[in-house]
């Protein structure tokens, strides 16, 4: 199984979650980052990413490089904003559709009150599928001990491994 690991970390708990997943799995990381930053303190944080994802918007992205033909597993990393995934992801998806159809799809997100499994909904919807390969929802991951996150990150990458021989 060769992976990818494609995601948008704005305060580091889905960085560090993708690190630990390619750590164990030997995936590819590809970080995406939006051409005009999304605010990350305060109240604007919150309004201008809520809204963001809510409406659906599709960001420009900073250039990127994803050469699909190397890739059989695709894992989409996003923290959880109203409910939601995040723009940049939606960015990708929509700029590369094509290139993802007949892959295998996985995908985790990082949160901080509620709203993961919604998220991983409108994901697997905004990408066209029933189901995802493995799937992983990690509540403030950076304020957990390692030992926790590895423990769910394992399960995570048990099942990836199990589906894909």
């Amino acid at each position: 199984m060769k992976a990818i690991i494609v995601y948008y970390s704005m305060n580091g708990n889905v960085k560090q979650t993708a690190e630990m997943i390619a750590e164990k799995t030997g995936a590819d990381l590809l970080a995406l980052h939006p051409v005009k930053a999304y605010p990350d303190k305060g109240a604007k944080k919150f309004l201008w990413g809520g809204k963001s994802a809510l409406m659906g918007d599709k960001p420009k992205l900073q250039p990127y490089i994803f050469d699909a033909e190397r890739y059989d597993t695709v894992i989409f990393g996003s923290p959880v904003w109203a409910a939601s995934f995040t723009p940049p992801l939606r960015s990708f998806i929509e700029e590369n559709r094509g290139a993802l159809a007949g892959k295998r799809l996985a995908a985790f997100v990082c949160f901080m009150g509620s709203g993961d499994k919604k998220s991983l909904n409108k994901l697997k919807k905004a990408l066209g599928v029933e189901s995802f390969e493995a799937e992983l929802a990690l509540i403030e991951p950076k304020d957990k001990s390692r030992e926790e996150n590895e423990a769910e990150i394992g399960r995570f990458c048990s099942e990836l491994k199990k589906k894909n021989g």
